[in-house]
């Protein structure tokens, strides 16, 4: 007696079916793709966005030294508590770190005033900064000619001043400023200095490098003190430790000192704060990524409601190929076979969609690019896991109607009419 051969699983046949079975109702096929590509799109594009503002962060924080520290008010504290009264760092405190915090180098307060300035008939409103010679430590710029300011003219208030490369271009096209003046505060300063040119990276930048390098004035704090008078006190101040290790130190020390000089809030309660660049760096890309992740779930909803839209459609599928399931079945085709093809269907489909959702998200990037001026950077792990999500949606959304379509029984499906 002749075994009886068992009928091979083509699955290449069965990827054909699938393929004509798509095919064969075009409109109903867009229109079950268009869920799967807006809900990719939009998941794809809002982590572009999130993988974009990061990368500014980072080129923000570039050039400062991972050592770098920036000392001011404990705001965090005070604003659980408003009944507290601000302090600032006083000229007092920085002489104190300098004598008493050995892990501290580099101690440079900074004031900013903006201003108009002016060079013969050309002006242009600018902001000016007021700083010490270690300020030019913080910042990724280097000199393209002449000098910084130095500490014997911080002490003297000599009228000098630090500009960037595009006051140059502004007020001194095709010439040399060195020993040029511009007019600031209605005060005459003669250039020392050109800050050479800051290229950014992405499309924009959070501090605006066009504002803060490539439009800067950098001159004397003392200066600045003496021309918008008061008592002199630094809401903001930026040392540096002697070494990534001796961070902790600097910390304790800068804290010592100040709490010497102006106390505690209720004795207990720190008056200032001391933040290295790579906490502010880990507290706004933090910020930045919950913001992004609350944003992407928001757009995964569009993927789900997707998802709940082609599994109706695969149920509505199954009803009206209910009499093909069962000659398919009369004819010797294996749960196994209508379940596998089901699911083709449903994974061409979300595959498919993923493809193409993520080829509409390479588009929107570079709109929102344009326009937005903000860097909107597809990652290649992303893209991959979009791909990834599609096929897992299409295994969700058309494992139950598969199931249904398999578990028919043939003789019943037959008699549907």
């Amino acid at each position: 007696m002749k075994k009886r051969r068992k009928q091979p699983f083509l699955l290449g046949t069965l990827f054909h079916e699938a393929v004509s079975a798509i095919l064969a109702n075009k409109s109903r096929t867009i229109l079950t793709l268009l869920g799967i590509v807006i809900g990719i799109a939009s998941v794809v594009t809002v982590l572009a966005a999130g993988a974009g503002g990061r990368s500014i962060i980072m080129e923000e924080f570039e050039g400062l030294s991972p050592t770098s520290l920036a000392v001011g008010p404990n705001w965090a504290d005070y604003s659980l508590n408003r009944s507290f009264d601000i302090d600032l760092i006083t000229q007092r405190d920085i002489d104190d770190l300098e004598k008493n915090a050995p892990h501290v180098t580099a101690i440079a307060p900074i004031q900013q005033q903006r201003s108009v300035v002016r060079a013969g008939q050309t002006e242009k409103q600018l902001a000016i900064t007021g700083t010490t010679p270690s300020y030019i430590e913080y910042v990724d710029v280097n000199l393209e000619a002449g000098r910084i300011i130095t500490d014997e003219e911080v002490k003297r208030q000599a009228k000098v001043a630090v500009i960037g490369s595009l006051v140059r271009d502004h007020f001194f096209p095709g010439e040399n400023p060195i020993g040029r003046y511009i007019t600031v505060f209605n005060v005459p300063v003669q250039i020392v200095g050109i800050l050479e040119k800051k290229e950014s990276v992405g499309a924009i930048s959070i501090s605006d490098p066009d504002e803060t390098f490539n439009n800067a004035v950098v001159v004397p704090i003392s200066l600045l003190k003496r021309l918008f008078g008061g008592d002199g006190d630094y809401w903001d101040v930026m040392a540096k430790a002697t070494s990534i290790r001796d961070i902790p130190k600097a910390r304790r020390e800068i804290l010592g000192v100040l709490a010497a000089n102006h106390g505690k809030w209720d004795d207990r309660i720190e008056k200032f704060s001391v933040t290295s660049m790579q906490e502010q760096l880990d507290m706004i890309t933090s910020v930045i990524s919950k913001i992004t992740l609350g944003v992407a779930i928001l757009a995964g909803i569009a993927l789900l409601v997707a998802a709940i839209g082609i599994m109706n459609i695969m149920l509505v599928s199954v009803k009206e190929r209910t009499r093909e399931i069962g000659i398919r079945k009369a004819l010797g085709a294996k749960q196994s076979h209508i379940r596998t093809q089901f699911l083709l269907e449903t994974l061409l489909l979300c595959g498919g969609g993923g493809l193409a959702g993520l080829g509409l998200s390479a588009l929107a990037a570079k709109i929102i690019g344009h326009f937005a001026q903000w860097p909107v950077i597809i990652d290649p792990n992303t893209a991959v896991a979009a791909v990834l999500l599609s096929l897992i949606t299409g295994l969700f959304s058309g494992f139950y109607p598969a199931g249904r379509a398999a578990m028919l029984v043939p003789h019943e499906a037959l008699r549907y009419e």
